[in-house]
């Protein structure tokens, strides 16, 4: 279409990219480690410690996202406003 100019604007999502979100993922990384020895090592204890911190890791976002720790400037919602 020759004439018409369309204008590009890129919009870039955080993508998770905070204090709140690092800290997370890295949580649920190392407890996924642990409870992958804990099923190696066929130790219950070390296997039942791995998954518990692995849903503490799970509820660290959100609650420091709450804290203040989140992304400074998240994605509006397609349905507000």
């Amino acid at each position: 279409m020759k004439g018409i100019h369309m204008q590009h604007q890129e919009e870039h999502e955080g993508h998770g990219n905070s204090v709140a979100a690092w800290v997370s993922v890295a949580v649920m990384l190392v407890a996924s480690a642990i409870a992958c020895l804990g099923v190696a090592k066929a130790s219950t204890p070390m296997a039942v410690v791995g998954a518990a911190g692995f849903l503490i890791g799970a509820v660290l976002w959100p609650l420091l996202s709450r804290m203040g720790y989140g992304d400074k400037n998240p994605p509006r919602s397609l349905y507000s406003d």
